[in-house]
Parts: structure tokens; C-alpha cells; sequence
């Protein structure tokens, strides 16, 4: 068994929708999949993104095991919760992630936002991450100001001694600007790490040929 953890550099840069190409392209070789987005916050009735991901993967899990805590407001998953009067468990967290893992051949595990987002008081998710033994996908959209976010994204990683697998720039609009052709090489140059760049899809089940999943997963 395997299992990544899903981090972006920002919010809204094509996360969910990597995560759920990776889950397909996975699938599609053959791998059983289990899947958890561990908080998801701005969640107004159904966690939308959790529920992408369970379908993505075809996971039979129940909901709760998939996205233990849903938040109403749109923020850092400690601020929602303080506002909510929730106890996120880190540690409850954590355990659930291992017995995930050995319920499929590879376990994604999407976060929210950024690896230095707060979970928990100051537990971040880098240390998460580092806590329940999960390497990285790093996930950036493919536009001006990725570089910098990118190697930002790798030096933190770097740092709390996290392993990453590699870094997906998402083209989210048809219509790329002016850096997207050249920011592979450069994040790739100014990180050292492998990196792919997908073009603009409509849906991640067709993104899914464009993820280079040997060295992802």
C-alpha cells in the first residue's frame, strides 16, 4: 500500500480536480483507491469536494471516514473551527489515515489550501503530513507567480523533512498566460523536483492520461 497527501501552494488551484485525475488514472491501472479530505470548510449542506473525491475513486467508504470534519465557514480549518466550537483531533486524524491506507492500494489524502495552513491551534499541515508519514503532491496552477509559490511550497517541505513526489501545475483556464510555457522548467530548474504540467480540461476523468503516475503514486 501507498498513500500521498494532496497540497497546494494557494487555494482554488485545481487541487480536487488533480487529486480526482490522479484517482481515475490510478483506477485505471488497476489500483483500488481509498480517498480523505480530512476537514473541508465553506461546506454549506454536502462536502462537495469530498464527495468529488469519493467518486473519483469509486471508495465505498462511508462519508464520515472520508471527511471526518465538515465546517460551514470558508477558512483555515482552525479558524472555522474555533468559530464553531469544534475540537479538530489531530491525532484521530492521523490514526484514521493508517487504517485507510490499508483498506486500498494507494490512499490520497487532500488538505486545504497550503502546507502551512493551521488544522489544530498550531499543528499546520506539514505537520500532519509529517506526522502520519505522508509524502507530497505538490498541486499549483500554472500561471504568473507560480515559481515563487512553488519553491516557497518545496522549502517548507524541505524543512519539516517531507518527501516530495513531484509538482502538477494545473492550467485551469483555456487561455494560458504568458509564463505557463516556461514556468515547468523553471520551477523544475529552481526546485530540483520532478514536475508536470497538464493542459485545460474539462473534467478530471480526461486529465487523468496527462498525470505521469510512476512517479506520483
Amino acid at each position: 500500500m501507498s498513500a500521498l497527501f494532496v497540497t497546494g501552494t494557494d487555494t482554488g488551484v485545481g487541487k480536487t480536480f488533480v487529486a480526482c485525475a490522479l484517482a481515475h488514472a490510478l483506477r485505471s491501472r488497476g489500483r483500488r483507491v481509498s480517498v480523505m479530505k480530512p476537514v473541508e470548510t465553506g461546506v454549506d449542506g454536502v462536502p462537495e469536494d469530498a464527495l468529488r473525491l469519493r467518486a473519483a475513486a469509486g471508495d465505498p467508504a462511508p462519508l464520515d471516514d472520508v471527511c471526518p470534519y465538515r465546517l460551514r465557514a470558508p477558512l483555515a480549518p482552525a479558524v472555522a473551527a474555533r468559530f464553531e466550537g469544534v475540537m479538530l483531533d489531530v491525532a484521530r486524524l492521523v490514526a484514521l489515515v493508517g487504517r485507510r491506507a490499508a483498506e486500498a492500494d494507494v490512499l490520497l489524502v487532500e488538505g486545504a489550501g497550503g502546507l502551512l495552513v493551521p488544522v489544530a491551534g498550531r499543528v499546520t499541515w506539514a505537520d500532519f503530513a509529517a506526522r502520519a508519514g505522508l509524502p507530497l503532491l505538490v498541486v499549483a496552477a500554472n500561471r504568473l507567480g507560480t515559481v515563487n509559490h512553488c519553491a516557497l511550497t518545496a522549502r517548507v517541505a524541505a524543512a519539516a523533512g517531507l518527501a516530495v513526489r513531484g509538482i502538477v501545475l494545473s492550467q485551469a483556464s483555456a487561455e494560458p498566460d504568458a509564463s505557463a510555457a516556461t514556468n515547468p522548467d523553471t520551477v523544475r530548474d529552481l526546485t530540483g523536483l520532478p514536475v508536470a504540467a497538464i493542459p485545460h480540461y474539462a473534467t478530471p476523468d480526461a486529465a487523468a492520461s496527462a498525470l505521469p503516475v510512476d512517479f506520483l503514486a
